[in-house]
């Protein structure tokens, strides 16, 4: 009776650590975008662009709000940043970029962002997702998991082609700087 008490107690323990492993993982996916979205509105925070006579005072951010990152952008609407209030315009296959200061390519947006971006000198930040696909593509920031921890890569010869200022601190930061 002994041996079947602490068997089943044993079980109910595992059954448990299971349970609270599988709640950490899913919420560890919340908190990446969380986390990716507050690396990308400090981006902001550390990029000058060029001043535009009819540079208005918005900074628009163009993403696919059907992504959990998109959602976590959003929240951020009506925040001043750079001395302009961020906003969020929904990215979309067709989605012209013209209209971006902010592009951030995932999966979901990399085909209209990769055709229609990449090519252009304008002053866009570019910033690839942790979870797009490491394709071919001219991003100004990559962000990238290393173990548990969110990393970034940035591409100074891109932001300058693209007429973009990076703050040294953010410069700093980065892993990798080309």
């Amino acid at each position: 009776m002994r041996a079947a008490r602490s068997l089943l107690s044993r079980i109910v323990l595992v059954v448990l650590a299971a349970s609270a492993c599988a709640r950490m993982s899913a919420h560890a996916q919340v908190d990446l975008y969380s986390l990716e979205a507050a690396y990308i509105f400090n981006f902001t925070q550390f990029t000058e662009w060029p001043a535009a006579p009819a540079a208005g005072t918005v900074l628009t951010v163009c993403v696919n709000p059907r992504t959990p990152l998109g959602a976590m952008l959003a929240k951020l609407d009506g925040r001043a940043v750079a001395g302009k209030t961020w906003s969020v315009k929904p990215m979309s296959e067709g989605t012209a970029v013209t209209a971006c200061d902010v592009l951030i390519v995932d999966d979901a947006t990399s085909n209209a962002a990769t055709k229609a971006s990449p090519t252009s000198d304008l002053p866009i930040l570019v910033v690839r997702t942790a979870d797009a696909d490491a394709s071919d593509g001219h991003y100004v920031v990559t962000l990238f998991r290393e173990g548990d921890r969110l990393r970034f890569d940035i591409d100074n010869t891109e932001a300058v082609r693209r007429h973009l200022g990076l703050s040294s601190k953010l410069l700093r930061l980065a892993r990798n700087v080309t």
